[in-house]
C-alpha cells in the first residue's frame, strides 16, 4: 500500500525553490536592517533605490511560503494521526542532509540577491555593480546574513523531512506486518544453513543389493 496515495504530498521541487523563495525575502530585508537599521532608514532603503515593486513581491512570496508550509504542517499531522491510529512508533532516522541543504538554499538564494540587486541598481543608475553587491564596501553584511538565513531555513526543512521520512518508515513497517508480508529490510543477513550434499552416485546406489557376479555361492 503507498501511504503517499492517500496522504498529499507537495513535490520535493516547488517546496525547495518555495523555501528558497521566502529565504531570499527574509535575506534581503535582513540584509538592510543589519546594514541601515530599523525605523525610517529601513522604510526608505526599502522604498526607494528600484524597490518600488518590492511590496507586491513580499506580499506574493509570504504567501507562497504560508501556503507551502500550511501544506506541510498538515501532511505530518495526518501522518501522526494514521501513525496513532495504527500503533505505530516511529524509529529516529539518522540520515540527514542539513548540510547539503543548506548549501542549495544558499547558493541560490545568494544568486538571487546578486541578480536582484544589479537588476535594481541598472534601473535605478544604469550601471550594475557585479559581484559588488555581495563583496562590495555598500553590502558588507550580505554573505553572512544569507549563510544564516539560509542556515534556519535549511534547519526547517531537514527537520520537517526527518518527521516524514520516520512516520512513513513507521507506518510501513505495520502495514507489512498487518498484510503478512515480512519487513522491507532486515537488520541483518539471514544465517545460512550448511546441508551436506551425497554423492549423485552413491543416492544412485543406495539400498540397493550388491550386483549377483560379487555374491559368493555357498
Amino acid at each position: 500500500m503507498r501511504i503517499g496515495a492517500t496522504l498529499a504530498r507537495i513535490p520535493p521541487r516547488l517546496a525547495f525553490w518555495a523555501l528558497a523563495a521566502v529565504a531570499l525575502l527574509v535575506s534581503h530585508d535582513a540584509i538592510f536592517l543589519a546594514q541601515v537599521g530599523p525605523g525610517e532608514s529601513l522604510a526608505r532603503a526599502l522604498r526607494d533605490a528600484g524597490h518600488g515593486y518590492w511590496g507586491i513581491v513580499t506580499v506574493a512570496l509570504a504567501v507562497i511560503g504560508m501556503a507551502v508550509a500550511a501544506g506541510a504542517w498538515l501532511r505530518l499531522r495526518r501522518l501522526r494521526r494514521r501513525a496513532a491510529e495504527l500503533g505505530a512508533t516511529p524509529v529516529a532516522d539518522a540520515r540527514g542532509r542539513l548540510l547539503w541543504t543548506w548549501l542549495r538554499l544558499f547558493v541560490v538564494v545568494t544568486i538571487g540577491f546578486a541578480i536582484q540587486e544589479n537588476v535594481e541598481h541598472h534601473l535605478s543608475h544604469m550601471h550594475a555593480t557585479g559581484l559588488g553587491v555581495l563583496l562590495g564596501p555598500e553590502y558588507p553584511l550580505a554573505l553572512p546574513v544569507i549563510a544564516l538565513i539560509s542556515g534556519l531555513a535549511a534547519i526547517l526543512a531537514s527537520a520537517s523531512v526527518r518527521a516524514e521520512r520516520e512516520l512513513l518508515a513507521a507506518i510501513a513497517a505495520v502495514m507489512d506486518w498487518a498484510f503478512g508480508h515480512p519487513p522491507r529490510s532486515l537488520p541483518r543477513p539471514p544465517a545460512r544453513r550448511w546441508v551436506t550434499r551425497n554423492s549423485p552416485l552413491a543416492s544412485a546406489i543406495a539400498g540397493r543389493a550388491p550386483p549377483r557376479a560379487f555374491v559368493s555361492h555357498g
